[in-house]
């Protein structure tokens, strides 16, 4: 008789990506993104430059995979499924855009800044808005879900699919290297982790992903290109929608989370010797570039001040050949037309200009009795006139002369050069002739939007100077003040959208509060003056004419 002998095989382990591995990894991809930002910078298109970082890096990820020889297809979870998940996943990305959207707000608020952003950053013209799709819609939702969910996350599973979706989700928040809009990142991160691990598939979250970046994708080109006042209905429109599906989207994620089972949970080798502790030596190279990177931010965005330069440096950039004419017409917070103004800049560099305004007196109702609002609520009729003359070399001015109507009388002001750089004279109706010493670069009301113009513009640049003004007496006033430059922002004039730098002037009057001013300036030299805030109205760019008259 022969005794059957049944062997019983061990089951067949499926590895799991190394920790230490998967963290190399991380650190290698995120120095291939700065080296590729500092080197083609210059010869890419931001947006086709960061089409390219996510393919290298998506490339990588498959060369690391077939590196430790695991099979591609399996951990990358490449497969369909099915078509009631696709729908849902489309569900769910809208939901999950508001939640983005509130929490962005919300940090925005208690920080009291929004992530500085050069004017690169934002379409400005058809390719630009095409770069920025494609890269927005199809690169990175493509690439970085095989990143982070096909790769990076299968590496945290050993500790479970939780486990793994949890970190997998912080460390995809961390690594686009933001602190204020990181938070809002958070949200879609996990849910991305999630829906791969309960799916068993990429194809959900990169649906999921690519609508997510749609929505902010289209809101971003409407904002470079159209009116204000249309792309705030668009965004309204946009808010309405999510907020009108987000019990959708709470079916969708519960349906997502009880229709799929994730498969059990994978085999991996056991970390033994240095590979206990190693892995997470890259994962802290990682933290600490975030933590760089979020200081950086915190202080650009909230704390300027401390980059302070100590000398402002202002220097005529390129050139116009003939004198520019360039009106405007003066709106008040509400949009409407208030006055014109118009300034003529007569080459070399725009080194003298003459420039008027006239505006008409305009009160806003407004149904609730808000003393702080009521400077942005109503304005007197005020007009100005002047001629200024800067240094071709350094724009210092040389001559400033003009009247101001105010309190209803004219105000003449002269400014005449005396040999002094630190002292300058001036002569009013109101308040008869004096001196006022002035401390080098001192920049005067009113004649300042232009002379900045020859500003280094770089995200941070600023330095600490005064400001010199009249008040509603017509006496001079100097207070201490702060410029710099904010960052890029899409700003719409009837002469059309620009994308712009915007430059703010803070200053604290004698025995008030800090007053903001503000200026837009066109991205390319030479950086034309296309908006300028002033307390309740602004002045937006309307025409521009070569020639001057």
């Amino acid at each position: 008789m022969i005794n059957e002998v049944t062997l019983a095989l061990p089951p067949q382990r499926r590895e799991l990506p190394s920790l230490l591995v998967v963290n190399l990894y991380l650190v290698l991809g995120i120095l291939i993104i700065l080296v590729v930002g500092q080197f083609l910078e210059d010869l890419l298109p931001p947006y086709w430059m960061g089409i390219l970082a996510e393919f290298v890096l998506a490339g990588l990820t498959l060369l690391f995979i077939r590196g430790e020889k695991l099979p591609v297809r399996e951990t990358l979870r490449w497969r369909w499924p099915g078509w009631p998940a696709l729908a849902a996943s489309v569900v769910l990305a809208v939901g999950l855009w508001i939640v983005g959207v509130g929490l962005n707000v919300i940090t925005m608020l208690l920080l009291g800044y929004t992530t500085p952003m050069a004017p690169s950053a934002f379409p400005q013209d058809g390719w630009g808005a095409l770069g920025l799709l494609v890269a927005t819609v199809v690169a990175a939702p493509l690439c970085e879900e095989v990143m982070f969910r096909g790769y990076v996350q299968r590496a945290y599973e050993r500790w479970g699919g939780g486990v793994g979706a949890l970190v997998g989700g912080v460390i995809f928040a961390l690594y686009h290297l933001r602190f204020q809009g990181g938070f809002a990142l958070l949200p879609v991160s996990l849910v991305l982790g999630v829906l791969a691990w309960r799916s068993h598939s990429l194809l959900p979250g990169i649906l999921l992903h690519a609508v997510y970046n749609s929505i902010a994708a289209l809101l971003l080109i409407v904002s470079s290109f159209l009116p204000l006042q249309v792309v705030g209905a668009l965004i309204a429109l946009a808010v309405c929608g999510a907020v009108l599906l987000t019990p959708l989207t709470l079916l969708a994620l519960w349906w997502l989370w009880q229709r799929n089972h994730p498969p059990a949970h994978p085999a991996s080798s056991p970390l033994r010797g240095m590979r206990r502790w190693a892995w997470g030596i890259p994962l802290l190279a990682l933290l600490l570039i975030y933590g760089y990177a979020a200081v950086s931010e915190v202080i650009l965005g909230r704390f300027p001040e401390l980059l302070a330069v100590d000398e402002i440096v202002l220097q005529p950039g390129a050139t116009w050949d003939r004198p520019q004419h360039w009106s405007y017409v003066i709106h008040n917070t509400f949009g409407e037309a208030v006055g014109t103004a118009e300034c003529i800049l007569e080459p070399p560099a725009a080194a003298s200009a003459r420039c008027r305004a006239r505006q008409e007196a305009f009160a806003v109702d407004f149904p609730l009795d808000v003393p702080a609002l009521q400077p942005w609520l109503t304005g007197e009729a005020r007009a100005w006139e002047q001629r200024v003359a800067w240094d071709a070399v350094d724009l210092r001015p040389a001559t400033v002369s003009g009247t101001r109507v105010l309190a209803g009388e004219i105000v003449t002001v002269t400014f005449p050069a005396n040999g002094r750089a630190d002292s300058l004279r001036f002569e009013t109706l109101l308040q008869g002739s004096g001196e006022v010493s002035l401390p080098p670069d001192t920049l005067l009301a009113e004649t300042w939007p232009w002379r900045l113009m020859g500003l280094p513009f770089e995200i941070g640049y600023g330095s600490q100077l005064s400001f010199a003004w009249l008040d509603e007496g017509g006496a001079m006033q100097v207070s201490p003040a702060y410029v710099g430059v904010v960052g890029g922002e899409p700003v719409w004039t009837p002469a059309g959208a620009f994308v712009a730098w915007k430059v703010v002037l803070k200053y604290t009057p004698t025995a008030g509060e800090e007053t903001t001013l503000a200026a837009w300036y066109t991205a390319e030299a030479p950086h034309m003056l296309v908006r300028y805030d002033e307390g309740g109205v602004s002045y937006l760019l309307a025409a521009t004419d070569e020639g001057g008259r």
